[in-house]
């Protein structure tokens, strides 16, 4: 196989096995989007609370129907898997850890590789074995930086920034937009709160884009408006774009985060 200059084995993720002849029916209760879109692919999906709120977020790739593989933050794995035994009761269902790798491209796309499903330009995602020949890839910082970059301009939440566990709601982070959620495949935990934010309501919170963005920090990345209102925090940036969560109502006129004016890249106008 040959190796693209652009291609690098994401370190930052975990892969867990979900199987058993109850394995499609018991992701399918439980996660955002519809496990039968994964067939033969990989799909973008979640876990909610009970109350509707941001749990964990993950790809799953699906080789059968007995058979799934989760594609998830590795700080994020062993809660994971608590929360899967929480729900599996006496499914007939394995959950085991996978020595598999995610190897990411942003140039030409791999054989077997699948195309990132929250959003085409932020590349593809492929799984290889352990003993992939990982030294050619050449890991640099320049391209862990371009990849991040790539996901601020799109306006792509992380776990740990724009996703925070028990507190985010993912219709306020774009899920929708990201193929992240479905509201025809029927019940999922959480389901009941997503929907109703959806149909009937308007967001009061969001994700928005800016630029001259600076430098991020948690010390320091509270975004005031005007008035000296608080209006959000800044939870991404790089090379001066960055994502910002922000209440609607005060982020109006000109925002401020660290004495840097931000150029504010979206209509703010509170909408789903």
């Amino acid at each position: 196989m040959d190796i693209g200059c652009e291609q690098f084995i994401d370190v930052s993720r975990k892969l867990i096995r979900v199987s058993g002849k109850d394995a499609k029916k018991f992701l399918q209760g439980i996660l955002t989007n519809d496990i039968n879109e994964a067939a033969c692919s990989v799909i973008y999906s979640g876990i909610l609370s009970p109350q509707g709120k941001y749990l964990f977020d993950f790809f799953v790739w699906n080789f059968n129907e007995e058979e799934f593989v989760i594609d998830i933050d590795e700080r994020r794995a062993e809660d994971f898997k608590n929360t899967l035994n929480l729900y599996r009761l006496r499914s007939d269902v394995l959950i085991s850890d996978s020595n598999q790798k995610v190897l990411l491209g942003l140039d030409m796309q791999s054989p077997s590789s699948s195309i990132d499903p929250r959003n085409s330009k932020l590349g593809w995602r492929k799984l290889v074995e352990e003993g992939f020949d990982i030294e050619k890839l050449n890991r640099n910082e320049d391209l862990v930086k371009k990849y991040e970059e790539r996901r601020i301009e799109l306006c792509v939440p992380k776990y740990g920034h724009e996703l925070i566990p028990n507190e985010s709601y993912i219709l306020e982070l774009g899920f929708d937009k990201l193929n992240g959620v479905s509201f025809t495949k029927g019940c999922f935990v959480g389901q009941e709160v997503t929907s109703r934010m959806k149909h009937k309501t308007s967001l009061k919170n969001g994700i928005i884009r800016f630029r001259n963005a600076p430098n991020f920090s948690l010390k320091n990345n509270t975004i005031y408006n005007e008035k000296g209102q608080k209006a959000g925090v800044m939870s991404s940036s790089i090379n001066g774009m960055g994502l910002g969560l922000v209440k609607f109502l005060y982020a109006k006129g000109k925002l401020i985060c660290a004495g840097n004016e931000l150029d504010v890249l979206e209509e703010i106008s509170g909408s789903v």
